[in-house]
């Protein structure tokens, strides 16, 4: 049951959607190969041709010669003043150099030292024609001139261009030499080093030595000329920038005095004049205030003195006054007198009137001389009090002064701190410019000679072997695209995993070929003589195939057709017959062409004149009809030569109830009863037939069949309802089979052929 399931499952009719198989998107690497291996005569043969034409190829090259020289660029050497970000340095990377290397400027340096455009190797007006397999090709394919004019009369053909004038064809002729130049030249810098190899090809190997020699020599005058060139520059950019911080400096110190100038013209004074008189301004003003505060406390305490008529002789200032000392000395000596008198007179007596008259005068003599003293002080506070106020309007007036000519100071430090950086920068600038102008004198190439190039010995071959490497890589690509060309054009069967793809029926199995020149019945000889042969193990392989198609009910009458003739089907179902004979199984083959019948012609031929035909028409019983073979044990019933067939209709015969009666007889006779039938796609009998079979085995002739046969004649059985159990290959070439199929039967069916062979 689980085989008849896996078979049924694998089953589809032909051009119904393939089911995807994630495995069809891997690359099969093994079946890569084993296309390649399979065509690796032609991959060599395309290989070897592809080389001569290599080798043709390069027997008409010209001669070439490659100098190599070998210069060492110093990259940590500078190239110019660094002069801040303002001069932008040269830039000194190797492959800036190979840029400069091959760049138009120097091409035409080198040109004119060598003075190309007169050397017949560059000039192609200076050579002789030379007649090379190009021209004679042109030559033998070009067009008479007559015929060129008639072309161009009637428009066919573009009148040629005007040639160009003198200046014109001098920059085309410059234009190519520099070309020429650049294509021939080669420059490799020497990997983890500072060093370039300059390599030239030419014809001529002299001119290869000297056209290298001079790129180096041009190259590094072209290198100092570009640092003198630079340096100059640098030069006139610092003079020309130090002349303008000269005169930069020079404004900016002449607006420092302009300022000055027209400080001291407003104030009359400078600043540190006016701080000095601020600061002695200051002194004074501290002092009279001073002497204000005295005055002041000296009128408070003369004042307080007088008003509560204190004892003038206790106040320092009074007792200083000789008035009053005087006064205060005739006071003392009128009340000694008056003190006497009043001992002895009386108080009207006119002496001690008179003494207290003048007492009173003296008296008041000294309040007049202490007021007096008094005033002195008040004027004093006043002067003073005066003093101090004038002070202050003065030191006001000073301070003024001062901040007007501090802001103006201010403007002043500014301008001359402008004055000075530009002063240093001048300076700096200044000392640039004379070290530039020093420099300008002892400049030198950054890049030196290594080694110069010498006139090569011998030819360059590598263009030549790469031309023919090229051709054998080229002609073996072209052969491996010639075998898969050759394998997409393939439209046969060769691998059962794409028989069944292309069907959708399961594999049966594969019948090898016994030889390329045998006969059937050789065959049937061979196969009946050798039982371990791969023949006779794959006619076992494919009768237990086909029995095991249906596990419970096993097919007891089994159909072989095929597309086309010739592919083997009534071989086996011979073959198949005899395998049941082999295994104790009764058999028999019904030959179902009755227009061509093919087991006539393989069994021997006995003089029968009854078969088929003549059971059918009730002339013959089905004993005398079956003929059985001795050697073989097979019973065949055919149909016979000598059985008229002329006017018969092969597919109302095989329809007929008479038919349907003898399958019927035969199946109850027989074990398994074989039907060999014509190719689908001819006539219509293995339709008609199928419709009486338990399976039909479908017969595919390995590498010969075309797949829309194949593909055809299935669907001509399926749309009738045929009982398709599978489809099989025949004539199977084992050892090629092997190479198609690697991995699958017959890939170990062929490498295991003789493993049980004796």
């Amino acid at each position: 049951m689980r085989q008849e399931s896996t078979l049924k499952f694998r089953t589809m009719r032909v051009g119904d959607a393939p089911v995807e198989d994630d495995s069809d998107d891997e690359i099969d690497l093994r079946a890569i190969i084993s296309k390649l291996w399979r065509g690796r005569w032609i991959i060599i043969i395309s290989t070897l041709f592809a080389g001569l034409i290599g080798f043709f190829l390069t027997s008409q090259y010209e001669a070439t010669y490659t100098a190599r020289t070998k210069v060492m660029f110093d990259i940590d050497q500078a190239n110019v003043v660094d002069v801040g970000q303002s001069v932008v340095r040269i830039d000194d990377t190797l492959e800036n150099q190979v840029e400069i290397l091959q760049s138009t400027t120097l091409i035409e340096r080198v040109i004119g030292e060598l003075n190309l455009l007169e050397n017949p190797a560059f000039n192609s007006s200076l050579r002789p024609p030379r007649e090379t397999l190009g021209t004679r090709i042109r030559g033998i394919f070009s067009m008479p001139d007559g015929v060129k004019e008639v072309l161009r009369d009637v428009g066919l053909m573009s009148p040629p261009p005007a040639p160009p004038d003198a200046a014109e064809a001098a920059a085309l002729l410059r234009l190519q030499i520099i070309s020429q130049i650049r294509n021939s030249l080669k420059l490799s810098p020497i990997w983890d080093t500072k060093v370039i190899e300059i390599g030239y090809t030419a014809g001529d190997r002299n001119l290869a030595a000297r056209v290298a020699n001079t790129f180096a020599q041009q190259y590094i005058t072209d290198q100092l000329e570009a640092k003198l060139e630079a340096t100059r520059e640098a030069t006139t950019w610092l003079s020309n920038r130090v002349e303008e911080l000269r005169q930069r400096v020079q404004d900016a110190e002449e607006a420092v005095e302009a300022a000055r100038a027209e400080l001291a013209a407003d104030a009359g004074q400078s600043l540190e004049i006016t701080q000095a008189q601020i600061e002695a301004q200051n002194a004074g003003l501290s002092i009279a205030r001073n002497d204000l505060s005295l005055a002041q406390a000296t009128y408070g305490r003369l004042r307080d003195a007088v008003d509560a008529g204190r004892d003038f002789g206790a106040i320092n200032e009074f007792r200083a006054s000789p008035l009053i000392q005087t006064y205060r000395a005739s006071e003392d000596t009128l009340m000694s007198q008056q003190t006497a008198l009043g001992d002895t007179v009386d108080e009207d007596h006119p002496a001690r009137v008179r003494l207290a008259q003048q007492l009173s005068d003296v008296r008041e003599n000294l309040q007049r001389e202490a007021e007096r003293i008094v005033e002195g002080a008040r004027i004093e506070v006043a002067v003073q009090t005066d003093r101090v106020a004038s002070l202050e309007a003065e030191l006001d007036e000073l301070e003024i002064l001062a901040r007007g000519q501090s802001q103006d100071t201010i403007r002043i430090r500014q301008l001359e701190r402008e004055a000075e950086a530009s002063r240093a920068v001048y300076e700096n600038f200044l000392g640039r410019l004379k070290e530039t102008t020093e420099q300008e004198a002892l400049q030198t190439a950054d890049a030196r000679i290594l080694s110069p190039a010498e006139v090569p010995l011998g030819p360059d071959a590598a263009r030549a072997r790469r031309t023919q490497l090229l051709s054998l890589i080229l002609g073996a690509m072209a052969g491996v695209g010639l075998i898969f060309l050759i394998d997409l054009l393939n439209n046969t069967f060769r691998a059962p995993d794409q028989l069944e793809q292309l069907t959708g029926l399961p594999y049966l199995g594969a019948l090898p070929s016994a030889g390329r020149r045998l006969h059937r019945r050789d065959v049937v000889t061979q196969f009946r003589t050798s039982p371990k042969s791969a023949l006779a193990e794959a006619v076992r392989s494919l009768r237990t195939s086909i029995l095991f198609s249906k596990v419970d009910e096993p097919p007891r009458t089994v159909m072989f057709t095929s597309s086309v003739p010739r592919e083997g089907k009534s071989t086996t179902s011979m073959l198949v017959a005899m395998t049941s004979r082999q295994m104790g199984k009764s058999a028999v083959i019904i030959d179902c062409d009755l227009r061509l019948p093919s087991l006539a012609r393989l069994l021997p031929d006995e003089g029968r004149e009854q078969g088929l035909l003549s059971v059918l028409d009730g002339t013959a019983t089905m004993d005398d009809a079956i003929y059985h073979d001795e050697e073989t044990g097979l019973d065949v019933l055919m149909t016979v030569p000598s059985e008229p067939r002329s006017n018969i209709n092969a597919a109302d015969i095989l329809s007929s109830r008479k038919f349907h009666e003898i399958v019927a007889e035969l199946k109850a006779r027989y074990d398994l009863v074989i039907f060999d039938t014509p190719p689908s796609l001819v006539v219509a009998d293995a339709k008609i037939l199928s419709r009486l079979v338990d399976a039909v085995v479908y017969v595919v002739r390995w590498d010969s069949t075309p797949r829309g046969a194949v593909q055809e004649g299935i669907k001509e059985l399926q749309s009738v309802g045929a009982p398709l159990i599978g489809v099989s290959f025949t004539m199977l070439n084992e050892a090629r089979a092997a190479r198609y199929s690697y991995d699958g039967y017959s890939y170990y069916r062929g490498r295991y052929k003789d493993y049980y062979v004796s």
